[in-house]
């Protein structure tokens, strides 16, 4: 109560909008998405190729040029032919530590074809840069509601199921700490670097979630069209009753608007 109280008194114009925009816009939203899914399809991977594990890959090789994302950082400071090359360390990595492992990549960028033809490198590739609401939410400053759109896009035209899946950004890679071991409990499996704010460079989740899964990637929409990070929507919207949390989770890479090296 007294966070609210504060809230109002440091910005009562910002505060009321943000409770207008709550009561009419996410939660008919969100009220959607559950009606939604009560008539989804139950098992829509019933009949593809199974594996143990499948890992997902999301990337934006293209991004669009002198774009800043919401904290007003450029989207990348590396070429198109760099991404690439961080995307290739990213599959040598699941190929080299989940021998077996399926791979999807998932692409956003403004160009189908990949430099050094990283695409042809997955078990399978696939372009949603050519989606409307994918173009226009990629192209956006909001960098969070982007995954969400390619994210729920690409799902429709997986070709593998899975026992358990990861989803790990494009450009980075699993690095000596990754232990396979460390990912058996729970049905989701995350790290939380405060309560509210998980990392999702690389996450995962067993198929009988999937649509869970699913479901909390939608209900963030709202959120991160107003500059809420992927990072506090999954938070929010995963149960975290059946989340088992990991101190490390063995990736590495390096960030795409700062250079800084990052190891989680």
């Amino acid at each position: 109560m007294s966070l609210h109280k504060n809230n109002f008194l440091s910005n009562p114009v910002l505060f009321l909008l943000r409770q207008i925009y709550r009561v009419f816009f996410i939660w008919p939203f969100q009220f959607v998405v559950i009606v939604f899914s009560f008539f989804a399809k139950s098992n829509q991977f019933a009949d593809k190729e199974k594996s143990p594990y499948c890992f997902i890959i999301t990337s934006v090789i293209y991004p669009k040029p002198g774009k800043q994302i919401q904290y007003n950082a450029p989207r990348s400071v590396f070429s198109p032919e760099d991404r690439a090359k961080q995307t290739q360390q990213t599959i040598d990595s699941i190929r080299s530590r989940v021998p077996g492992a399926k791979i999807i990549l998932v692409e956003s960028g403004l160009q189908k074809a990949l430099p050094f033809d990283v695409d042809k490198k997955a078990d399978q590739y696939i372009y949603v840069g050519d989606n409307k609401l994918v173009r226009w939410s990629c192209d956006s400053k909001q960098k969070s509601l982007g995954e969400i759109m390619m994210l729920y896009f690409a799902m429709k035209k997986f070709e593998f199921s899975a026992d358990f899946y990861f989803k790990i950004s494009g450009r980075y890679f699993l690095n000596e700490e990754f232990d396979l071991n460390a990912w058996k409990q729970g049905d989701f499996v995350l790290q939380y670097i405060k309560e509210d704010y998980i990392c999702t460079r690389l996450y995962g989740f067993r198929s009988s979630v999937f649509s869970v899964w699913k479901y909390a990637l939608l209900k963030g929409i709202p959120l991160t069209m107003v500059a809420y990070p992927i990072e506090n929507t999954l938070a929010k919207y995963i149960p975290r009753n059946r989340v088992h949390r990991l101190v490390r989770l063995g990736v590495s890479g390096v960030g795409a608007s700062s250079s800084e090296i990052i190891r989680d």
